[in-house]
């Protein structure tokens, strides 16, 4: 295949916008390769691609991107006209058809993901809306066949099909009883299911129930400790998730609704249920997914001490390095002694082993403490402290932590660290 008509979809498995492509591609014959994208590892090429949203899916033809699923449905319909078009070749009935795939836009997807992300008076709301868009949108099917009339599969069937498959879910999710409401709209769907590119491109509904079951999202900062416990252990437990970047002054709704006792990050969302609080956080992911190792040991007595001494960590580390760079005068100093204590209690911990727990196990007290390894700069430049003549076991025991990918992907690089502290600093007046 030549270069200029080489065709490539980075997509997700799961996504009916990405499905809308697949059947479109495949009911105009086009040959193409497929790369799938994860939720938790966006690809070098899709963030290159779509640098304004960063999403998939994304239509490459011939090196050059295409973004959005109807604009990518319609280059489709453009560049490989084949037996049919799947827009109308009446102005008003391909108006019609433009409007209809856009209020599934507008309307389906928005809808439909309160359905299983929503409890009590919001999914109250969103199940009597989406019964609402079901009646409409068989309002405008009618007794046709297909939304185009006749035999044309068209742009409004090929945006609507990939949502069938999440039928089951919203049913199972909000009590809504789809076929009772809509019988057309499901005979519909079973028709479309009739046709090859349809069928192929469907996942199983019980698939896409699953995934939503386990689907795991985390709400985070980039330059959290307490965040990149959480990513750490996520990583050395092979879970993908999603991510979401927040911000100090502009807290997202999901975030505030998904924390409102304390409304701050992170927050781990599993299967749209939050748990908050990093080391309870923690302990939930090794609880859920044990992997192959657990982060605490078997042995009760053990297991106390990792609890103790991730307690440790929590309650002494981030508060005392953090008057390591906010304060000044006595303040600092009182803040400079007591961080080179905490530093050396730890060292006496860790004392001869390769990491907390002992042997090759790296456990909950190495998750909990290696973020701060990425803030050590700041603080030696703010205190004076020089932490690798102080505690020289616990700086060769940081850089074995960074040795492991899980570390190494989710720690900043400390001069951004120094730069973010610095800023702060700036911003609530200090010097």
């Amino acid at each position: 295949m030549a270069i200029e008509s080489e065709v490539k979809l980075l997509d997700f498995w799961v996504s009916p916008f990405g499905q809308r492509c697949r059947i479109a591609l495949a009911e105009k014959g086009v040959e193409y390769e497929y790369q799938e994208e994860t939720l938790s590892a966006k690809s070098e090429l899709l963030l290159k691609s779509n640098p304004i949203h960063k999403k998939i899916p994304v239509l490459l033809h011939g090196g050059k991107p295409v973004c959005e699923s109807l604009i990518i449905l319609r280059y489709i319909d453009e560049v490989w006209p084949g037996k049919s078009s799947f827009l109308p070749s009446d102005p008003y009935a391909r108006a019609r058809a433009l409007f209809w795939a856009d209020y599934v836009d507008r309307k389906v997807y928005e809808c439909g993901t309160r359905l299983w992300k929503m409890s009590g008076e919001a999914l109250e709301a969103a199940r009597k809306e989406f019964v609402e868009i079901l009646k409409t949108l068989e309002a405008e099917l009618g007794d046709k066949k297909y939304f185009a009339g006749g035999d044309a599969f068209g742009l409004v069937d090929i945006a609507l099909a990939p949502f069938t498959s999440w039928f089951y879910t919203y049913e199972a999710y909000s009590g809504v009883r789809i076929e009772e409401e809509s019988p057309k709209l499901v005979k519909w769907a079973e028709r479309c299911k009739e046709r090859e590119s349809v069928a192929k491109a469907l996942p199983d509904p019980m698939k896409v129930y699953e995934a939503i079951e386990s689907e795991v999202k985390l709400l985070d900062f980039w330059v959290s400790p307490f965040g990149q416990r959480c990513r750490i252990a996520l990583a050395e437990k092979g879970v993908e998730y999603e991510y979401q970047e927040e911000t100090l002054s502009a807290k997202s709704e999901l975030l505030l609704k998904s924390n409102p006792i304390h409304k701050k990050i992170p927050v781990l969302l599993h299967g749209g249920k939050p748990v908050c609080e990093s080391l309870i956080i923690l302990r939930y992911i090794d609880e859920v997914w044990p992997g192959k190792s657990s982060f605490l040991p078997s042995d009760p007595y053990a297991r106390a001490r990792a609890l103790f001494w991730a307690d440790y960590v929590d309650r002494k580390v981030y508060e005392c390095g953090t008057r390591l760079w906010k304060m000044s005068g006595e303040a600092l100093e009182a803040a400079r002694k007591e961080f080179v204590e905490i530093l050396k209690t730890l060292e006496a911990e860790l004392g001869d082993k390769k990491y907390f727990a002992g042997g090759d196990a790296f456990g909950l007290v190495d998750i909990a403490l290696a973020p701060f390894t990425s803030w050590f700069y700041t603080y030696e430049a703010y205190s004076g402290v020089r932490i690798e003549e102080e505690s020289p076991k616990l700086v060769k025991w940081a850089e074995r932590c960074k040795e492991r990918e899980s570390v190494a992907k989710a720690l900043p690089d400390p001069m951004k660290v120094y730069e973010f502290a610095g800023s702060l600093k700036k911003r609530f007046g200090g010097k």
